[in-house]
């Protein structure tokens, strides 16, 4: 079987009025995607009904990092593979990784589906049309690795290029500290949020969280 492909899903998911479950696409049909392919309607079909109970949420395409599993995956869909995710509240991350695709969606930042699987077979007069795949797993994706991955390094960019939205950056993080994360993420954006006003202080044992260097991530390439 050929290397395993990911494929982001260009629409952002939706926190469901039901706490605890994420609701969105997986997949779109009939739209070209980064790697040149165009998934065709039905595509998921086979794999749904085949694999359904073996399929699992991870968080960013980590197998050691199980945070939910579907509990509706509509292959039928006529827009595209249509997935209603529980995610695992009584493990702190599925509750973290929840909060986090709730916290950037709310504030108008992008967090999506993505699928893990194989493409099985591909239109004979289209190669670019993939009429079958096998899913081997679906994210929640809550994190763009960022190319400067230490908290000083993030303000110092932003004190550098003006071009940048440092109020509306610093605003972000602010209303995430006040966002039900865990103690542990609470801790890294109470140790940044010193660095707007003390950019000296030392902290180099100290990683900056997965919503950190999300939120600073998509401000870098608006």
């Amino acid at each position: 079987m050929s290397e395993i492909i990911y494929k982001q899903a260009p629409v952002n998911l939706e926190p469901s009025d039901n706490d605890g479950y994420l609701i969105g696409y997986a997949n779109m049909y009939n739209v070209k995607d980064l790697q040149g392919d165009i998934s065709a309607p039905n595509s998921f079909i086979k794999t749904v009904t085949e694999r359904r109970a073996k399929i699992k949420i991870y968080r960013n395409h980590d197998p050691n990092q199980f945070v939910g599993v579907p509990v509706e995956l509509k292959a039928d869909d006529p827009k595209g593979l249509h997935l209603t995710a529980k995610m695992l509240l009584d493990t702190q991350l599925g509750r973290d990784t929840y909060a986090e695709s709730k916290f950037l969606v709310e504030n108008g930042f992008e967090s999506g589906f993505s699928i893990g699987g194989w493409v099985m077979k591909r239109d004979k007069e289209n190669k670019s049309i993939v009429t079958e795949y096998k899913l081997s797993e679906i994210s929640v994706l809550t994190m763009e690795q960022a190319n400067m991955q230490s908290m000083v390094s993030m303000v110092k960019s932003f004190q550098e290029n003006k071009e940048l939205k440092e109020e509306e950056f610093w605003n972000a993080i602010v209303k995430a500290y006040d966002y039900n994360f865990s103690d542990d993420i609470l801790k890294s954006l109470e140790t940044f949020l010193t660095l707007k006003e003390k950019p000296s202080i030392d902290t180099s044992n100290v990683e900056p969280s997965n919503i950190i260097k999300n939120i600073y991530s998509q401000f870098i390439k608006q």
